[in-house]
């Protein structure tokens, strides 16, 4: 009878290691553009070269800013599927908040990946990972891996965007908008306190509809790219 007790116990141990995710922290990430060898001289000066994640349960928000000159921010739930997105660029200071219609727009406007069946990999920033090989067809870039982490307790944190349908939290991976294909790495994870503050706009904001939000933010691209 202990000994039955014993492996019940142990069982239960072993089920909640297996539950324990981890519920919030930051995550730091490099970007670099690989595949634009035109990414040279004021367009270099002006890209993104960095993006910082922070996350709690389901909830995170992406920030990518280019010193003093812009940013840009997008405040996700997936357990609700909300998606907010944020824009400071000289006197534009707009945020949007999609619908899901505007979700579904979103994603027309992104490349259609075909995911492989993810596979266990070498841990990235102190978490675990599994590839997934990418392949666009209709890209002219050739296939590529991305590693997704499922440590945390965000598991669809790529919902409202090409990678739909890969789980975990993208650790490497490569956003492809306006022309530009942007490599994001993940360079160091710190699990910590992140609280409802951390989400919440530091300026004030005017709210515009998603349509006028993208052609902004295009329109911002596309000076940093002439």
């Amino acid at each position: 009878m202990k000994r039955l007790l014993s492996i019940f116990i142990l069982l239960i141990t072993i089920t909640a290691c297996k539950d324990n995710k981890i519920e919030q922290g930051e995550i730091e990430y490099k970007i670099t553009y690989p595949y634009n060898s035109n990414v040279t001289g004021v367009m270099q000066m002006m890209l993104p070269k960095e993006m910082n994640v922070k996350f709690k349960d389901t909830k995170m928000i992406a920030t990518v800013k280019r010193g003093k000159m812009f940013t840009t921010q997008i405040v996700s739930d997936e357990a609700t599927q909300e998606l907010e997105m944020r824009l400071y660029f000289g006197s534009d200071v707009i945020k949007t908040f999609l619908t899901p219609e505007d979700v579904d727009l979103f994603l027309e406007t992104q490349p259609q990946y075909e995911l492989s069946k993810p596979t266990k990999a070498d841990s990235l920033v102190g978490c675990s990972t599994f590839k997934y090989t990418v392949d666009c067809k209709a890209d002219t870039i050739p296939p590529f891996d991305s590693y997704f982490t499922e440590d945390l307790t965000c598991q669809n944190a790529a919902w409202f965007t090409a990678y739909n349908g890969a789980k975990g939290m993208p650790l490497v991976y490569l956003i492809d908008r306006f022309g530009i294909i942007m490599k994001v790495e993940a360079t160091k994870f710190t699990p910590k306190e992140i609280t409802e503050k951390d989400f919440e706009p530091t300026k004030k904001y005017e709210t515009v509809s998603f349509k006028k939000y993208d052609k902004k933010l295009n329109d911002l691209f596309k000076i940093m790219t002439e």
